[in-house]
């Protein structure tokens, strides 16, 4: 005789319910557990009035019931509910923990990052609140059995449900439709943070552009480069490195005035500094094609950037030598027409002894640049920088000059001061690095040496909130958009090039952006070509006798 315990024979009596109701309780869950970045927006948006601060709620709440409504099809109702509810959950974590909103930027972020990259990103915070909010409840969701409707049920209640649910949204919106406009209207961090209603749009937008980028037709750009007379008669090669600098933020820069010395080589070194310097993004994503494109900031747009070349190809068009390699998340299309190389350990195995290299790994190829180089060159260098937030997989362990720091990439096992003690470790690593390219460039006398340095966009180390970057450019803090940006001119160069370092060292305090990087190198290298704008090159006002 087989005996069944009471409370497994309850279980196996599954319950029975309407898509109605399974419907209602997954919007309730959502909007109560995976929702605390939108309760958090409206709550300071509508401070002083309740009824406002319950009728949005109520109106974002019949949004998720809405949009659930419209998946409520047979074979497919739990499945993509299970999804919603495990979207709602991930995205809610990113906004709680590190201040992130999902909007298309951040999906292109995604859709662009690295295996190595994104694992960071996976703590075991993460893991538990997404098992806990997203994951169980989607599991819950399939024990129940649901009612089978009919075809001609069907046929009228899955309509009826689209419609009370969009019926209820403008019903809720219209008990005060004015306030609820205006703050929708100037607000967009409000309904930025609501999931999964943010994510979903997110995706639909970036699939949107993606899909109208694969028809672009890249249109030329400075076809008519060329060597200018001071390249031309210069009697050995130029080779200029331009180290785009990955998530470096001014403020923690030593060179700028930060409390830290976080730049002492580069200080020793005497190098030019530009410290009030600004990015065009806060991702990147978007700083990287844009600081190599002739668009200024206010002009750039991703479609833009796509359908022309850029600053690479312009080079390429003048004769000189363009070669990129990359120790971060690719070219970003960038030097599409031009093919790049991946730094691996090959190339250094103790700089990469940890699973990902340092930015050390980049001397060897600065090293053979120089033996083997034989014509004007531009070496492109794109480094991990301080790339977060792994800060304590950027240099090497006994290298660290600010302890404790935190070694870990979950910030919540660590104190504030772990955290900053770890970036600024990162930017000591930068410091090293730079400072070692140029020893090996000034001592090299068969080649007319200079460096570049810019850092692609900030970082948010736990200020308001907020960690990491990408922040929409709306809300962005200046961490986020305030970046270092250094040159380095040998002698033999600024000589050659009849540029006049005292000059640029006066002018060098001056407001600067990524709109100067694209006119600047043209103007360095003394390349012709109609396409520099002599007004944002920053050689160009100090070369000729017309310094100052």
């Amino acid at each position: 005789m087989t005996t069944t315990l009471p409370w497994l024979s309850g279980l196996r009596r599954r319950p029975v319910i309407t898509p109605l109701v399974l419907n209602l309780a997954v919007a309730t869950w959502i909007m109560a557990v995976s929702n605390a970045g939108f309760w958090s927006a409206a709550a300071r948006l509508f401070a002083g009035s309740t009824g406002n601060l319950i009728g949005i709620g109520a109106a974002v709440w019949a949004v998720t019931f809405f949009t659930l409504s419209v998946i409520s099809l047979p074979w497919l109702h739990r499945p993509l509910a299970a999804v919603l509810l495990i979207i709602s959950a991930a995205a809610s974590w990113y906004q709680q923990s590190l201040g992130a909103l999902i909007d298309r930027e951040m999906v292109r972020n995604i859709m662009m990052t690295t295996v190595t990259e994104s694992h960071h990103l996976i703590t075991p915070d993460f893991v538990l609140a997404v098992t806990l909010k997203g994951v169980l409840p989607a599991l819950v969701i399939f024990w129940p059995r649901l009612v089978r409707r009919p075809l001609v049920g069907l046929l009228w209640r899955w309509p009826l449900g689209v419609a009370t649910g969009f019926a209820l949204t403008v019903g809720f919106l219209a008990t005060d439709f004015k306030a609820y406009s205006a703050v929708l209207r100037e607000n967009k961090e409000m309904m930025g943070a609501y999931q999964p209603g943010a994510s979903i749009a997110a995706v639909f937008k970036y699939a949107k552009e993606q899909l109208r980028d694969s028809r672009i037709t890249v249109q030329p750009l400075g076809r008519d480069a060329q060597k200018g007379p001071l390249l031309a008669a210069a009697g050995k090669p130029a080779l200029l490195i331009l180290f785009v600098g990955e998530t470096v933020r001014a403020q923690n820069f030593g060179l700028n005035g930060y409390s830290r010395d976080t730049t002492p080589e580069l200080r020793a070194r005497n190098v030019i500094n530009f410290p009030d310097t600004t990015a065009c993004g806060t991702s990147t994503a978007v700083s990287v094609p844009c600081m190599f494109s002739p668009f200024t900031t206010a002009d750039y747009t991703r479609r833009k950037a796509i359908g022309s070349e850029n600053l690479l190809d312009v080079l390429s068009h003048a004769g000189v030598k363009v070669e990129w390699w990359d120790n971060n998340t690719g070219d970003q299309t960038v030097a599409k027409r031009i093919g790049w190389n991946r730094i691996d350990a090959t190339l250094d195995p103790a700089a990469c002894a940890a699973g990902e290299c340092t930015d050390d790994a980049l001397l060897p190829v600065i090293d053979r640049t120089i033996r083997d180089m034989t014509q004007d060159t531009v070496l492109v260098l794109h480094m991990i920088g301080s790339h977060g937030p792994a800060y304590f997989l950027r240099y090497p362990e006994e290298q660290a000059e600010f302890t404790p720091d935190c070694r870990t990439a979950q910030f919540s096992a660590c104190t504030t001061d772990e955290i900053v003690n770890a970036y600024d470790d990162t930017i000591l690593e930068t410091d090293r690095v730079i400072a070692a390219t140029i020893d090996r460039l000034d001592a090299a006398q068969g080649i007319l040496p200079a460096i570049l340095f810019l850092s692609d966009h900030g970082e948010s180390l736990g200020e308001g909130g907020l960690y990491l970057h990408a922040a929409p450019r709306f809300m962005a803090p200046e961490v986020q958009t305030k970046v270092p940006f250094v040159m380095w001119l040998s002698d033999r160069f600024a000589g050659a090039m009849a540029i006049d370092t005292a000059c640029l060292r006066t002018n060098a305090a001056r407001p600067v952006s990524h709109d100067n990087l694209f006119h600047t190198v043209l103007g360095m290298l003394d390349i012709q070509t109609t396409v520099r704008e002599p007004e944002l090159d920053l050689a160009g006002a100090c070369r000729n006798g017309e310094a100052g």
